[in-house]
């Protein structure tokens, strides 16, 4: 039997909403455990609820999955009406464009105990200074753990190098930058995560142009076992 274009589609939600179903009805003992080969960021991002996803229905995330299996993006409409779309999918690393100005990103990461799933929920855009919230999920129950025990932020001062000699002064920087906005990334094929401070782009001009000889383009943390800038 061929199936339309329409008809395939909605087989394939069909399919999709069956499995949700059965992964609602099967004991948490006979799903995915810490270390088990299923466990993977896509079925996590199936599955995973907060706020991050909360505009994307189940049912839309698989639609997104299908097309990507097919070397397509699909721009979902999202509860907003406006367009979702995956930009990256490895089996420890997802990337989807929640809106035009907001990014979530699923990342495994190892533990002597079996893995801890981070995502990192990044807003920003024109007029917005980037910045992320991390979190960490079980990835038996994919509920919230305390993150505190996975990731310390990085303070200003982690931003910049200042030679010594120099007539600005960490404390003038921080007095210049009141408030704190970071953009954090993850890859695929890499436990580091980058951090980027984003703060100076909304400050005024000449404050800017202090603060931008000294800040680093970027930061970077390696896990081991829990990050540490």
């Amino acid at each position: 039997m061929i199936l339309s274009n329409d008809s395939f589609r909605v087989w394939r939600r069909l399919s999709g909403i069956l499995s949700l179903i059965i992964l609602a009805i099967v004991p948490v003992s006979a799903q995915e455990k810490p270390g088990d080969s299923a466990l993977t960021a896509r079925s996590v991002f199936e599955r995973i609820q907060g706020p991050a996803v909360e505009l994307l229905k189940p049912t839309s995330r698989l639609d997104m999955l299908d097309y990507w299996d097919t070397d397509s993006v699909y721009r979902v409409k999202n509860a907003l009406n406006g367009q979702s779309w995956l930009e990256t999918v490895t089996p420890d690393y997802l990337k989807v464009n929640v809106t035009p100005v907001s990014t979530l990103e699923i990342k495994l990461l190892p533990t002597k105990k079996g893995e801890v799933i981070m995502t990192i929920y990044t807003v920003g855009g024109e007029g917005q200074a980037h910045d992320s919230r991390i979190e960490f999920y079980d990835p038996s129950t994919l509920t919230p753990v305390d993150g505190s025990a996975y990731f310390s932020e990085p303070d200003l001062k982690a931003f910049f190098d200042i030679p010594k000699g120099s007539v600005t002064s960490m404390k003038e920087i921080r007095e210049m930058i009141p408030f704190m906005t970071v953009e954090y990334s993850a890859a695929s094929g890499t436990n580091d995560i980058t951090a980027k401070l984003t703060a100076p782009d909304y400050i005024n001009v000449d404050d800017r142009n202090i603060v931008k000889v000294f800040l680093r383009p970027e930061i970077k943390a390696q896990w081991k076992g829990k990050y540490k800038f």
